[in-house]
């Protein structure tokens, strides 16, 4: 996770500027609808915070808080060590654009330790293997981050097909092909469209407010060379917001990450007000 050379970070064109200090200017290929792609801002803050813990302490925990969407132009990020403790280190990490604060993020970074065996409380959906899968596009209008990825139907609802059911499972590996390690995980954990659209017929604003997760697997030093399968359901919406839950599975059924997501939905008249400006849907 300390290699400044990790092909996410190049293709977002991150420069490093010190221990625990980045800056970004956001392509816009790496743009979803309404912004810069809320995972991948939490996985350069991951990053950021990364600099400032020793490097056998992978990440386990990631929280990001998205006060607004990012405009064209340089973001600064700025990691500072809360604890150092024996085991487990904690960061937080500030951004900036033009000194205003756009999003707020922790970071816990823990070895393993001896203990209780590995347990999973549940299991990976059953869905076709990923060379069984038929391979689909998101639309470039709406999510043009979404060329960076190879994108297979494993089951589930279709984006504003106006179904019932609002679960969906996806294969995605990144282009060009690169292992999935943390920092990929955190963006893949947002990848999916917002959990409410298999249940609309057309485009609806929907941005991120935070977005947490949790990686279940030392993706640092063990990282997926394969397809990682993300299972995206839609908890509960109502009153103008939503909350997301994903999962990450590789292809052999191990639970790799998991994530919560707080989002707003806007009405399609308020995209570009100021008071929506949170990061961008992913």
């Amino acid at each position: 996770m300390n290699d400044e050379s990790h092909p996410l970070v190049k293709s977002s064109g991150a420069v490093r500027e010190g221990p625990g200090r980045w800056e970004v200017e956001v392509p816009r290929s790496w743009w979803a609808w309404l912004g810069p792609q809320g995972g991948l801002l939490g996985a350069l803050a991951a990053r950021a915070a990364a600099d400032l813990v020793d490097d056998d302490l992978p990440p386990r925990a990631t929280h990001a808080q998205f006060l607004r969407s990012p405009a064209d132009g340089p973001i600064s990020f700025a990691a500072t060590l809360e604890r150092a403790g024996r085991s487990s280190h904690f960061v937080t990490v500030r951004a900036t654009q033009d000194g205003t604060p756009v999003l707020l993020a922790s970071s816990v970074f823990a070895r393993s330790t001896d203990g209780p065996p590995p347990q999973r409380r549940v299991t990976a959906p059953e869905v076709p293997a990923p060379q069984d899968s038929l391979e689909i596009e998101f639309p470039a209008e709406l999510v043009p981050f979404g060329r960076h990825f190879v994108i297979r139907y494993g089951s589930g609802g279709i984006p504003m097909a106006g179904s019932a059911e609002s679960e969906m499972a996806y294969w995605f590996r990144l282009r060009p092909d690169v292992p999935a390690d943390s920092l990929v995980a955190i963006v893949l954990t947002d990848v999916m469209p917002p959990g409410i659209y298999p249940l609309v017929t057309e485009p609806v604003p929907v941005v991120s407010a935070e977005l947490s997760v949790h990686l279940h697997a030392d993706l640092t030093t063990e990282p997926v060379d394969d397809d990682v399968l993300v299972v995206q359901r839609n908890v509960s919406s109502g009153h103008g917001w939503c909350v997301d839950e994903a999962d990450l599975w590789d292809s052999a059924g191990t639970l790799l990450a998991q994530s919560r997501q707080l989002r707003r939905i806007l009405r399609n008249d308020e995209g570009g007000n100021e008071d929506g400006r949170a990061a961008g849907e992913g």
